[in-house]
């Protein structure tokens, strides 16, 4: 039987080639996974993001509206009917948010109202008097019931109301009601401002705003409004099958009230099918591998031409790609008297370092993601991802909220430059804390956070360490132009991870009102730490 012979030159050539293509496409699959899923939570963190805006300005809103409210009630023009229907016309006037807004004696006859509409009606049975006989009434979306044929309807849509409503008392003794409408088209712009912004970046965008009974749709596309969504949603983002059939990445807020105002439970969901969500991603694992493979091939080829020259040289140059792969190497080693073997060894090198460089890139992009650019701490994301790892564990936390003092000053007689070197000063000086395990984060401006492990300590010691720290930022700070002075505030609070670290956020962050509310350049504990 006769065997196939093959030349050297031949089976060193296919085996080159084989081994940089192998190579190649690993490396290149490695990074492109890699890649793809940093990317995925880049862009589902960013519509998620989103939603955390959009029901934050509809909180804001509904607070502000709810505090023009409960100023207009202590006012004495109110007393007076005819006093009462100037003060409303000249409010509604200001703010035509207001679609409509009245005073009722105490058995809900309405006594003055704007334009003088529903005046001599009675209001007492509508749950805008009923519920704020004894305490401020704030009500969900509904539809108008006796302003329905009243009140200007352009569009012709049934128009849709919030209700605002605060008791109006006279000597301890209930005298009637302030009551609102505030129309519902203010959300709708809301919306509609949003939503221009997201079709600027993506025609295929959709957001809804849900009411926290059933789950109903108040705002959102024309043929889900007034429905239920029928999807339970966790805060966050997800990719979530709709009843359509199709798959969306799907972000999600629940709102939570603004200060004293605690809110309606709105929720927000933004929605972008995947195909268009991870269009990038597609993209950019499709660049890399289109790369990789070309760069495989190119080398394949260049490895075919010049087997016939290829002897010893080519082993060495075949052991210290497998020795690449494992990582005990990082360079081909020198190739001297063939100059296609030169070419070769070149080549593999270019190659193996192009994608070493990508990787290098990607980590570095990361590492951007999760630093603050001026002052190199963690930022909001780093935190986030700190304090979700921090979940797995038992431990208690100490969390300092911290507001320089005086830094705006510095702004405005020194210039912006001399204010970015105080704030990159005062994260050094954060950095250089002595408490193990301190984690320091620039969230935005002037505000830093800091977070570390209690370890059994009093809340006098955290004072203190509170006080040291105070003392450490407050230290003059010299710069370009000058040398000036910054104070500092501090608000701190216990979390223990075991739940969610928003809250003792929100602690530190009230604590820290109260701290610039007692004369700043101190530190005030939540009663977390003190209990």
């Amino acid at each position: 039987m006769k065997f196939v012979t093959m030349r050297l030159g031949l089976i060193l050539a296919l085996s080159i080639a084989t081994l940089v293509f192998l190579l190649t496409v690993t490396l290149t699959y490695t990074i492109s996974q890699r890649s793809g899923a940093s990317l995925e939570e880049e862009i589902g963190e960013r519509l998620s993001m989103t939603s955390h805006q959009l029901v934050d300005k509809l909180d804001f809103y509904m607070w502000s509206r709810y505090q023009e409210v409960q100023l207009l009630q202590g006012l004495d023009a109110l007393n007076d009917p005819d006093s009462s229907q100037a003060l409303l016309d000249q409010v509604q006037t200001n703010i035509p948010a207001f679609s409509w807004m009245g005073v009722t004696d105490a058995s809900g006859n309405v006594v003055a109202s704007t334009n003088g509409i529903l005046e001599g009606a009675n209001i007492g049975a509508r749950p805008v008097f009923l519920e704020a006989q004894t305490e401020p009434f704030i009500g969900d979306v509904h539809e108008a019931v006796l302003l329905a044929e009243l009140l200007p309807n352009p569009s012709g849509e049934p128009l849709q109301f919030v209700d605002i409503s605060v008791p109006l008392f006279r000597d301890g003794a209930f005298q009637g009601v302030l009551a609102t409408h505030l129309s519902w088209e203010w959300g709708k712009e809301v919306l509609r401002h949003f939503d221009r912004t997201l079709h600027h970046q993506s025609g295929y965008t959709d957001l809804f705003v849900m009411s926290e009974r059933d789950n109903l749709v108040l705002l959102g596309p024309d043929e889900l409004v007034g429905k239920p969504l029928g999807l339970t949603l966790e805060d966050g983002w997800h990719v979530v099958t709709w009843p359509d059939g199709t798959d969306y990445l799907t972000g999600i807020t629940k709102g939570e009230g603004y200060d004293d105002y605690s809110g309606l439970g709105w929720s927000v969901v933004v929605r972008q099918p995947v195909d268009v969500a991870f269009a990038p991603v597609a993209s950019l694992e499709r660049n890399i591998l289109s790369f990789g493979l070309i760069a495989a091939l190119v080398t394949a080829i260049l490895g075919w031409l010049l087997a016939s020259f290829i002897t010893r040289p080519l082993q060495k140059i075949t052991e210290t790609a497998a020795l690449m792969e494992q990582g005990k190497v990082k360079t081909f080693p020198h190739q001297s008297g063939i100059h296609e073997i030169e070419s070769l060894a070149s080549a593999l090198e270019s190659l193996v370092t192009s994608l070493t460089q990508a990787e290098t890139e990607r980590i570095h992009f990361e590492t951007l993601a999760n630093r603050d650019v001026l002052t190199g701490l963690a930022n909001r994301t780093a935190l986030r991802h700190y304090l979700n790892e921090a979940q797995t564990g038992q431990h208690e936390y100490v969390c300092f909220y911290i507001d320089l003092d005086g830094f705006k000053a510095i702004n405005d007689t020194y210039g912006h430059a001399s204010g970015d070197d105080v704030l990159i000063e005062i994260a050094r000086r954060l950095n250089e804390t002595s408490l193990d395990s301190a984690y320091p984060v620039r969230l935005s401006g002037d505000e830093f956070f800091l977070l570390f492990e209690r370890n059994g300590r009093s809340h006098r010691a955290i004072a203190r360490i509170g006080d040291d720290i105070i003392t450490a930022l407050s230290q003059p700070i010299s710069f370009e132009n000058g040398t000036a002075r910054v104070g500092a505030s501090i608000g701190a609070a216990l979390w223990s991870s075991d739940t969610v670290p928003h809250t003792a956020i929100e602690r530190a962050d009230q604590a820290l009102y109260r701290s610039k509310a007692n004369g700043k350049n101190q530190i005030t504990l939540d009663e977390t730490l003190i209990a």
